[in-house]
């Protein structure tokens, strides 16, 4: 235990005797992302709340009228919308606004398009030009206010007198439920993201690049066994990733309200036993982590070589944790909760929606999380004694 205790100080003497690798691993984290995030947020929340809206309209109807002007009510953006009656005979000229992104659409009807008959009349056409650059939230509103009138026109062109109303509804979910499914379609892929990069940081240098200096042969020829060595090398490295991950979360937690337009008192839906089933599963899977880049390290001969066998884990890991982003909630197969990262999304997705029965997924989480742990350092120990791995060239 002395032993694992020596080496563990060794590793956190390395990082915290360096005031660089202080701020660059715990300190510029956390606020670049918050600072990063919260900026992006404020942007879109300003580009959408002072975005104005020109719109041309040739032989407009009353019936179109009031249902845009009624839809505009509803989303209360009446003074962001400029609608102009113009003449035909004005048409190129505001299309070439739209082209010059100046202005944003055009709709062109037929003069009598409400008193079209079939049996006769060759059919209208309602032309909507816009500018395919052209992504304001304006332009598919009034797509929108076309679809409808287009429904309206179908019923009285061919008579069907049988109006339905439509009775809109949705399941009516707490403020609590939404904020968490929002936030569990992107905190998950983001966090373990973030654990991974923490421990790439750092891992390497500790077993890779004392392989490159040849300093690994003084650490093993000293009286202290393998296993010891391995051990306190995992534990130093999962802590220092995990501070560096709490830093990432901490930014990440309090931008994403802005990011995401969500209101400043969002956070508090989480309760306190939610952020300490978090921390727990974070802190299991750090070792996870940590353990796969531990034993890519001790095997690879630098530290160019392990950032390349490295990669397309990282790579993969991502491809897992986006996963969080096409979940409709967790997964309740408890076998799931025994594959490694893939639990820790399920998880988290589990925490935040408040998924019945989350602390025993957690809890097969943290349990399985360990035994990798403990294989990790197993294999990580059976390196260790290979001179062959230890000292190839």
């Amino acid at each position: 235990m002395k032993n694992i205790f020596v080496i563990f100080k060794k590793e956190f003497d390395r990082v915290l005797k360096d005031k660089r690798l202080i701020v660059t691993l715990f300190i510029l984290p956390g606020l670049f992302i918050f600072l990063i995030y919260s900026f992006i947020g404020n942007a879109l929340v300003n580009m959408q709340e002072g975005e104005i809206a020109d719109i041309a309209i040739v032989n407009p109807t009353n019936t179109f009228e009031s249902i845009y002007l009624n839809g505009e009510s509803i989303n209360d953006t009446e003074d962001n919308i400029n609608v102009i009656e113009i003449q035909s005979s004005d048409v190129e000229n505001y299309k070439a606004l739209v082209d010059e992104e100046e202005w944003n659409v055009v709709i062109i009807f037929d003069g009598d398009i409400e008193s079209f008959n079939p049996d006769v009349d060759p059919n209208p056409v309602v032309t909507f030009y816009t500018n395919p650059k052209d992504m304001s939230l304006a332009v598919d509103r009034f797509r929108n206010y076309l679809i409808s009138y287009d429904e309206y026109l179908k019923s009285q062109v061919f008579g069907d007198i049988s109006y339905i109303d439509f009775n809109y509804q949705q399941t009516e979910i707490s403020e609590r439920e939404m904020v968490g499914t929002i936030m569990s379609s992107l905190l998950p892929m983001l966090v373990i993201m973030f654990l991974f990069s923490g421990a790439m940081s750092i891992g390497p240098e500790s077993i890779a690049g004392e392989k490159e200096r040849n300093t690994i042969s003084t650490l093993l020829i000293t009286p202290i066994k393998r296993s010891e060595l391995a051990i306190g090398k995992i534990l130093s490295l999962s802590v220092l990733s995990l501070i560096s991950s709490i830093s990432s979360f901490i930014g990440i937690i309090l931008s994403l309200p802005t990011l995401l337009n969500l209101e400043d008192q969002s956070l508090s839906v989480f309760a306190l036993t939610d952020y300490l089933l978090i921390l727990l599963v974070l802190f299991s899977t750090i070792f996870v982590i940590v353990g796969i880049v531990s034993v890519v390290s001790a095997y690879a001969r630098s530290l160019k070589e392990a950032a390349t066998y490295i990669t397309p884990i990282y790579i993969l890991t991502i491809v897992i944790s986006i996963t969080s982003m096409f979940s409709s909630g967790a997964n309740t197969n408890t076998y799931v909760y025994l594959i490694p990262i893939y639990n820790a999304v399920q998880s988290l997705v589990g925490i935040m929606t408040f998924t019945n029965g989350i602390g025993t997924f957690v809890l097969v989480t943290t349990l399985s999380n360990l035994i990798y742990l403990l294989g990790f350092i197993l294999l990580l120990n059976k390196m260790f004694n290979s001179e062959q791995i230890m000292f190839k060239k």
